[in-house]
């Protein structure tokens, strides 16, 4: 029989054939998520909980809970840029384009 600590839905059994020619069970356990991160440059969000109302996970400005405020700032000056016709928008850096079109529409 198994082990207690296998008897689980977070170990996932694997059979594989060893060289010998047996079979057998292997248990892998399933790493938790990793905390929330930036979609621009991948750091560590702070103020994202994973527990609770939707309103406390997550901080009520644009694009929070998506961007840190570095990349955030970033892309609110982009498009205020572009409103204050300054830039176009093909003028803006690619990987910030699809974020600074949805504060424009």
């Amino acid at each position: 029989m198994t082990a207690t600590r296998h008897r689980s839905t977070s170990a996932r059994l694997v059979k594989r054939r060893v060289p010998s020619g047996e079979s057998r069970e292997y248990y892998y356990h399933r790493k938790g998520k990793g905390g929330a991160s930036c979609a621009i440059c991948k750091c560590a969000l702070q103020a994202v909980q994973r527990k609770g109302p939707k309103s406390s996970k997550r901080p009520e400005r644009i694009f929070g809970g998506m961007l840190c405020p570095k990349c955030q700032s970033v892309v609110v000056v982009e498009a205020t840029r572009i409103k204050d016709k300054a830039k176009t928008l093909e003028d803006v850096d690619i990987i910030y384009r699809s974020y600074v079109q949805g504060i424009l529409k």
